[in-house]
Order: structure tokens, then C-alpha cells, then sequence
């Protein structure tokens, strides 16, 4: 019997459901932790959404353990970022294709009635655990408001910032492990999180028994999604062409490798999560 030590689904057969902890968004849960309740997801921002959250008032608060991250794939959604108990104003983020975010805990954010998103907006979203969902069950243990009141009083002296990169212009730097192949570096591991990178694999690179696939890692959860092209692994004796929107994850890398023949018709763009997708036997 084949040790099917891994979770591969085709995103796009996957159907919509209502979110229960967000009011109007829909998700596609790619992978949950029962024990510490971290999730990753893919969610569906419809257009014109927010009428009905929060009372159609402004919103801001922190999360005090959770980290949250995002890759925004497709539309727009306007976010809030706040420097402190006494910006009421805060900044305005449009979240477009390509955004990654990194948002540590103590982070201030929220949301205001207007604007709205215009296309609506579909995200790959994961985070390290419970509460960071106005519905969850442990949103008031792990998630603090923060009233649009200069005099209110919170638990930490200073908020963190979030980091938002637009990874679309962000230059391709050699990946360190494999020759020929790139990476855009996005997030280091901290807080409970894994490290985060964007990996490229050309079309004309030919697989060598010194590269490894699904290296060897210290990651609580590596997973990969495709963001572009495609890419010919085995998985337990099984070969699989991944497409644009294929999501996989590992929770040891003992069963996974290159299929035989070309690796990739069109070249590959792959987000990698606690992983760079391959290292080099030595």
C-alpha cells in the first residue's frame, strides 16, 4: 500500500462555501490543524462587500499571538493599516494581484464602510491559529478592539507593523540551493510562522538525482500552490502534472520527487510555504 503522505487538491474542482466566521466571504480550506486550529484557505471576497459587517461602522484591532499572511491572486480589496491608538485616519491598502502580507501579532488593522471592492477579490490566506475570525469562537480571547477613541487603553505600548510587498515588482534573485532556478524571498520564520518564498523553475531545466524535492525542513506545515505554469512530480509512485491553482503539502518529503521526463512544458511560479520547493543531496 502506497504511504500517501501528503495532501494534493485541484483547487479549481473544489466548491465555494459560506465562511461561517467571516459574514459574506466564501472559502475553499485546503488544510487545518486541529490542535492549534492554524488554516489554510482560499477565500472569495464578493464585490461591494463589507455593507453589513461591523454595523457599517469603522472597524480596527489586533490580534495578540495569531499571524496572519496572504497572497492576494485575483481583484481587489481594500484594507486599513493603523500606526497607533491616536491615527483614526489610518492608511489605505488596495490589495491587487501579486500583494503579499506578512502581519505579525500587535499588528492594527481594520476596515472602513467605504470604499468597497470593485471586482471582489480571491486570496490564499493562511494564519497560525484560532481567533483572528469575528465569528470564531475564540475571536474575543485572541482578537482585541481598539474604538476610534484617543483615550482608550490596550495591552501593548506599541503596534507592529505589517509588511505588504507587491511581489510583482520585487527582482528574482538565484535560488541558493538549486542551480538555474530563481526565488523572490518574502518572509523569514518568526513568531510560529514558516518561512514564505516565491520559487521559479524554467521550462528548460532537467531534473538531477542530486536535487531533492520537497527538501528537508524544520517547517510545522511546507506546502506549495502554483501560481503560474506547471510542474511534474511523483507523488507515491503516482506522477501528477500541478497546474496553475494545484495546492500541495507534505508532512515529510520521503515520498515526493520529480516525474521522469521534462519538469516543467511552460516554466513554474510556485508560492512555498516553510519550504524552497527542492535542496541539493550532498
Amino acid at each position: 500500500m502506497p504511504n500517501l503522505s501528503f495532501n494534493y487538491l485541484r483547487t479549481e474542482e473544489l466548491p465555494w462555501i459560506d465562511d461561517p466566521d467571516i459574514p459574506g466571504f466564501k472559502q475553499k480550506i485546503l488544510s487545518r490543524d486541529a490542535e492549534t486550529g492554524a488554516v489554510t484557505r482560499l477565500w472569495f471576497v464578493p464585490p461591494n462587500w463589507g455593507e453589513d459587517v461591523f454595523d457599517g461602522k469603522p472597524d480596527r484591532h489586533y490580534h495578540k499571538s495569531v499571524v496572519e499572511r496572504g497572497f492576494q491572486l485575483y481583484g481587489d480589496f481594500p484594507h486599513w493599516e493603523f500606526n497607533s491608538v491616536e491615527d483614526f485616519e489610518g492608511d489605505l491598502y488596495v490589495f491587487r494581484r501579486g500583494l503579499f502580507m506578512d502581519r505579525p501579532p500587535g499588528s492594527l488593522h481594520g476596515l472602513r464602510p467605504e470604499p468597497r471592492s470593485q471586482a471582489g477579490a480571491v486570496i490564499l490566506y493562511w494564519n497560525t491559529g484560532r481567533g483572528a475570525s469575528i465569528k470564531e469562537a475564540a475571536f474575543a480571547q485572541e482578537t482585541v478592539n481598539v474604538p476610534f477613541d484617543k483615550d482608550v487603553k490596550v495591552e501593548i505600548n506599541a503596534f507592529t507593523a505589517c509588511r505588504l510587498m507587491q511581489t510583482e515588482t520585487l527582482g528574482w534573485q538565484p535560488h541558493p540551493e538549486v542551480d538555474g532556478w530563481k526565488i523572490k524571498p518574502l518572509a523569514e520564520a518568526n513568531y510560529g510562522a514558516d518561512t514564505v518564498d516565491l520559487v521559479f523553475i524554467p521550462s528548460d531545466w532537467k531534473a538531477s538525482k542530486k536535487v531533492r524535492l520537497g527538501a528537508k525542513t524544520n517547517a510545522k506545515h511546507p506546502w506549495l500552490y502554483v501560481v503560474t505554469g506547471d510542474l511534474n512530480i511523483r507523488l507515491d509512485e503516482t506522477d501528477i502534472r500541478l497546474q496553475p491553482d494545484d495546492y500541495l503539502d507534505w508532512p515529510t518529503p520521503s515520498n515526493l520527487a520529480f516525474a521522469d521526463g521534462p519538469v516543467s512544458a511552460t516554466g513554474c511560479v510556485a508560492i512555498c510555504s516553510g519550504n524552497r520547493l527542492a535542496d541539493v543531496i550532498s
